[in-house]
């Protein structure tokens, strides 16, 4: 069983070092997120690596003691790399040397003798090397997950908090870095909480479930790291480029702004409405978010990013509010021409979603509106 273990080590160290590689000569402007994320798996490597060369020979010597501290970065930096994958405007500053205390305080503990007060070494704890005595042992153990949930609990905080602000000001639009991010944060705690039961089982006679959940636990590292590897060749812009809503939602978190100079987006609204009104692109039924992000040479990140910061609506709310008021005009310009007639005219491809935008934007239906006339 230990070569099986010391094959996973090998397997899951060589993926880590490769993506950690990756992750700091992509060309990219997401230098901190992806520095961040390169070295938590060379944690995770270092980490790992016990299951390599960690023997009852060597396991009090100061080479694993520092291994074992270095697993009190892990979560520090992963807790970083959320926050400056969501925010764009994230930078280091000096109080974040706080996030170095456990480490610290590890370090401290794995040197030899009771670093703990009224807790001297005493006969068989009195061991050379880095012996730890056993309610040392238990403060690492019983800290380690202390420490694991309580960053995870801040990284879904900003998880929820980055969801509630992209959805109040991109409705109806759809974040791949949001979804990355959640499954990453998902799968880490299964992996995570898969390790404390496994512990937890150790202090049982379920010696057998313990090393079925080791087993597990190795396969189920490998996968993960497998996981994001493949991540990073299917979706390389997730690694390489910077989402531009990610950019105005970091800005408008630190400085309460919209992201953007006021003046340029007005200058772009007015350029959009203007030209909706001289080329009516909304007359035709197949106008999407892309095409009308084409004819106004912008992308459809910035149409969406515009529509939302600048008028509170997404892309076919804004579009069925032109379509409407076109309908308008000739429900009551051409009193022959039938209500079908007129949805088609003016963009829509069926009388229900002619109808739901109607009311919406108009307050009643079409025939009561036309039953009416320029009064309505």
């Amino acid at each position: 069983m230990g070569t099986f273990f010391g094959v996973m080590s090998i397997l899951i160290s060589f993926l880590c070092l490769l993506l950690a590689g990756f992750l700091l000569t992509v060309p990219t402007v997401r230098r901190l997120p992806n520095s961040l994320l390169a070295v938590f798996l060379l944690l995770t490597a270092i980490e790992l690596s016990g299951w390599l060369w960690v023997n009852p020979g060597n396991v009090n010597s100061w080479l694993n003691g520092v291994r074992e501290a270095l697993g009190f970065l892990q979560m520090p930096v992963f807790f970083g790399f959320f926050v400056s994958s969501c925010y764009s405007d994230v930078a280091p500053r000096r109080r974040d040397l706080l996030h170095l205390v456990p480490f610290l305080i590890a370090l401290v503990l794995v040197m030899p003798g009771s670093q703990i007060p009224f807790m001297p070494v005493s006969g068989a704890e009195a061991g050379a090397g880095l012996r730890l005595i056993a309610l040392e042992a238990d403060a690492l153990w019983i800290g380690s997950h202390l420490q694991y949930y309580g960053y995870m609990s801040a990284v879904l905080a900003v998880l929820w908090q980055f969801r509630r602000l992209f959805r109040e000001h991109h409705s109806g639009a759809r974040s791949e870095m949001l979804i990355w991010l959640t499954q990453l944060a998902a799968v880490s705690l299964i992996a995570h909480t898969l390790i404390l039961v496994r512990n937890l089982l150790s202090y049982t006679t379920a010696s057998h479930l313990v090393l079925a959940l080791q087993v597990f636990g190795a396969l189920l590292a490998l996968a993960i790291t497998t996981w994001i590897a493949l991540k990073s060749l299917l979706q390389p812009h997730l690694f390489r480029d910077v989402d531009r809503r990610v950019l105005a939602l970091g800005k408008r978190r630190s400085e309460g702004g919209s992201g953007q100079e006021p003046g340029a987006r007005q200058q772009q609204v007015e350029a959009l409405l203007a030209f909706m009104d001289a080329h009516e692109p909304y007359l035709d039924p197949r106008l999407s978010l892309a095409a009308l992000a084409d004819q106004i040479a912008m992308t459809p990140r910035e149409v969406s990013e515009l529509l939302n910061q600048s008028t509170g609506m997404h892309f076919f709310d804004f579009v069925n509010g032109y379509r409407v008021r076109k309908a308008q005009d000739l429900l009551l310009a051409t009193p022959r021409q039938s209500v079908l007639e007129i949805l088609y005219a003016v963009g829509f491809n069926s009388k229900s979603s002619f109808n739901t935008a109607f009311r919406k934007h108009a307050g009643l239906t079409p025939s009561a509106y036309r039953a009416r006339g320029p009064e309505a």
